[in-house]
């Protein structure tokens, strides 16, 4: 099996070590586990779009192994992190994404990792499939990329083929799940033994952070959020907002989902389950006073309303995120 590593000129250096090491690393537990296995049964190489060196920094070079051109026939095509800076997650080099849409129309197996799902993306391969990408891109990603199923929710996601994951660590997640799907279920658990690495994570929900948009210039509605934003624990009904910028309940709903692009409701949840997060992170309040903290009476209604904003419980959360430190 050969695995071609894509390395674009602002990859984040660390996913493609990543996953070269772990699929190496599959290698030698099933050699030490005494199976008959050899370098040769899985090639992996780093490839660019011309072959040449990449320099990420002064003390930090990758020598891909070949040009995609030189590459030759593949069996997996993986590729990292395109980088974190919006403006260059568009606009790939249409040699590119003429060689990845070429194998995958072979039955190649493609995975991206991060915002190297753009790339995927943006050589038409994900139209309408299923696919996620970071949480902190996707409303960029849902803009650029309507004809996609996009699931920003999802760690990971399969759809004909090709393979995408979240950011940072979720690519640990998707190679891990490959080395399960293409060279079996004991090499991915010997691997994930080896590295002490969780498996079976499947959300970004509980790492998410809400949106606010108030990059709009509806000075009335600016005015309304300014004001839900300082009621959070309140009692707050909807018409008493409206009265408050002087409009019926009707119009001000509407202007409101035309300037920020959700309901005012919705966008009162988001606010109070983020400063639940919050509390959980840093206090170590019961979980009844939270709720009330945050504007809710009825524990159980929180409860199933965090659950839903995050995917874990309140008190789950805090076991996951509560800094130890404060």
């Amino acid at each position: 099996m050969r695995v071609a590593i894509l390395v674009l000129e602002h990859s984040a250096p660390t996913g493609a070590l990543v996953v070269w090491d772990m699929i190496s690393m599959a290698g030698t537990a099933r050699s030490a586990a005494g199976e008959n296995y050899s370098d040769t049964a899985c090639q992996t190489h780093i490839v660019s779009i011309d072959g040449k060196p990449i320099s990420y920094s002064n003390f930090m070079e990758i020598k891909p192994h070949a040009s995609i051109d030189e590459a030759g026939a593949v069996d997996m095509i993986v590729v990292p992190s395109g980088g974190y800076r919006v403006n260059r997650l568009s606009r790939y080099p249409e040699k590119l994404k003429e060689w990845i849409v070429a194998n995958h129309e072979k039955g190649v197996p493609v995975a991206g990792i991060c915002t190297g799902v753009f790339l995927l993306a943006e050589s038409g391969i994900l139209d309408g499939k299923m696919a996620t990408t970071h949480w902190a891109f996707s409303d960029v990603f849902r803009k650029q990329f309507p004809k996609v199923l996009f699931s920003p929710e999802k760690m990971i996601t399969k759809d004909q083929g090709v393979f995408c994951s979240g950011g940072g660590s979720a690519g640990v997640d998707l190679t891990l799940f490959l080395i399960e799907t293409y060279m079996g279920e004991q090499q991915a658990r010997r691997l994930s033994k080896m590295l002490l690495l969780e498996r079976g994570r499947d959300d970004q929900s509980p790492y998410m952070e809400s949106r606010f948009n108030k990059n709009h210039q509806d000075g009335y509605i600016l005015k309304a959020q300014q004001y839900i934003e300082n009621k959070i624990a309140d009692n707050l009904a909807m018409d008493h907002v409206a009265d408050h910028v002087g409009m019926s309940l009707r119009n001000f709903k509407r202007r409101f989902k035309a300037a920020t692009g959700e309901a005012p409701l919705a966008y009162l949840q988001k606010l109070r389950m983020e400063k639940a997060k919050i509390i959980l992170e840093r206090d170590d309040i019961s979980i009844n006073v939270l709720a009330e903290k945050v504007g809710y009476e009825d524990l159980g209604f929180f409860r199933k309303l965090f659950a839903r904003h995050t995917g874990v419980s309140p008190r789950d959360y805090r076991k996951r995120f509560r800094n130890c430190e404060s």
